[in-house]
């Protein structure tokens, strides 16, 4: 089984913010913590704290194009982002696009209307879109609506920062009403954290089982959000793979992996 780790944040300078480790995850710690953990492939997301994050991103893609691939940052609010975005696929390694809209100031693109003459661009060069956007899935909704070939996936399962044990899926029913729209996949990435309990996180078991019913399991990818899991990779990796009975050998696949590959048109 391919295991694509489809987040983690790498960067080579700035400092980390939030709940994200203090020590760079540079080249040389990716590489490691992925032999470690059994990873064979990981979509690079740069952070906002890196000045250089996507350049950094894809000089390790290009220095090792079969074990990284980059979903690069884009600010909405720049007088050039159409048109970066419609060259999006110029750049080498580079296969999709992440926005962050997770606080106010974030969301004022999204609110002014920055961000609507991005989505069609989107949409015709069908480069996948990640999404941040907890607290938005109606804005998320209307847009995947207006936009049915535009490849939108909600990261964390839209989880509100911080938020964990019973709070963190408040917003279920929500979520789970966008399965009803083909174009929208989730991103469980890092899940373990939002369980008051320890791996291998039995109270996650049933609000994950609900999304795979409601999604599907073509519509949902694995991911880590390395920089900031509270317990170690591995036991990422082996929650997915051999704690959650409802899945299959075949559908593991294509979550822990496949699914990834296939949104990215990485081969």
């Amino acid at each position: 089984m391919l295991i694509v780790d489809a987040q983690v944040h790498t960067w080579s300078e700035g400092v980390s913010t939030g709940h994200h480790r203090r020590d760079p995850i540079d080249h040389g710690v990716m590489v490691r913590e992925m032999a470690e953990a059994g990873v064979d492939r990981v979509v690079l997301v740069p952070p906002l704290w890196d000045p250089n994050g996507n350049a950094y991103a894809v000089q390790m893609a290009r220095a090792e194009p079969e074990k990284f691939s980059v979903m690069g940052l884009l600010d909405p609010a720049r007088g050039d982002a159409a048109e970066r975005l419609a060259r999006w696929r110029d750049q080498p390694h580079v296969r999709g696009v992440r926005f962050l809209l997770n606080t106010p100031e974030r969301l004022q693109p999204l609110q002014e209307g920055l961000l609507d003459p991005l989505w069609p661009i989107a949409e015709a060069q069908n480069i996948a879109v990640a999404v941040l956007a907890p607290g938005q899935l109606p804005a998320v909704r209307a847009i995947a609506s207006r936009h049915p070939g535009l490849r939108l996936i909600v990261d964390h399962l839209a989880v509100p920062r911080g938020a964990v044990g019973p709070r963190a899926f408040e917003h279920l029913p929500a979520l789970l009403g966008l399965a009803e729209l083909p174009n929208v996949y989730v991103k469980a990435a890092g899940v373990g954290d939002y369980a008051f309990d320890p791996f291998p996180f039995a109270s996650l078991q049933e609000p994950l089982e609900r999304i795979f019913d409601a999604f599907g399991a073509g519509r949902v990818v694995w991911g880590s959000d390395l920089s900031r899991l509270h317990h170690p990779y591995a036991q990422c990796v082996e929650h997915f793979k051999h704690h959650l009975p409802f899945l299959g050998q075949h559908d593991l696949a294509r979550v822990m992996g496949l699914n990834m590959l296939q949104l990215l048109n990485w081969r």
